[in-house]
């Protein structure tokens, strides 16, 4: 079973992203495509609504704050890379 963190304690995400069969399906060819986007963005709604239908009120919350975290990390991180650029 694949663990959010390493051995190491360190978030392992970089790894479940590069081994999921979403990512090497769309990654395949090496050209992300609208309607490849526009799938995973489909698979994504799909897999939230499950997750919400699965988990009690508490669950749910604690799914959001820590899908809001890593989504504030993801945009500081694509941010800090950008000021980079402009330097």
């Amino acid at each position: 079973m694949q663990t959010l963190f390493d051995e190491n304690g360190l978030l392992n995400i970089a790894d479940i992203v590069t081994n999921h069969p979403s990512y090497k399906a769309i990654m395949e060819d090496g050209i992300v495509t609208d309607g490849e986007l526009k799938a995973q963005a489909e698979a994504t709604i799909a897999s939230l609504k499950k997750l919400q239908s699965l988990c009690n009120e508490e669950q749910q919350n604690a799914i959001l704050e820590a899908i809001s975290e890593m989504s504030v990390l993801f945009a500081a991180y694509h941010n800090y890379e950008l000021q980079d650029l402009c330097r």
